[in-house]
């Protein structure tokens, strides 16, 4: 399968996120960590979609299944 890279806006589309706040992950004044990221000189910021799926993932809350002992 071959490496799919998004701009910033697209990440932003693809995860739902705002740019901005993208941009304050990458830049650390947001209270969690980011997604990983490449930066190509001053301005060119890309995000691999695997990265942005392994961070969203990482990010999965509840749905604990809830253990039922026999006895």
């Amino acid at each position: 399968m071959d490496t799919v890279y998004l701009t910033a806006l697209e990440a932003a589309n693809y995860t739902g996120l705002s740019g901005s706040y993208l941009a304050k992950l990458r830049m650390g004044t947001a209270p969690q960590v980011g997604p990983k990221y490449l930066r190509f000189g001053q301005r060119a910021i890309r995000y691999r979609r695997d990265d942005l799926d392994h961070w969203m993932a990482s990010k999965l809350c509840g749905g604990a299944e809830i253990s039922r002992g026999r006895g």
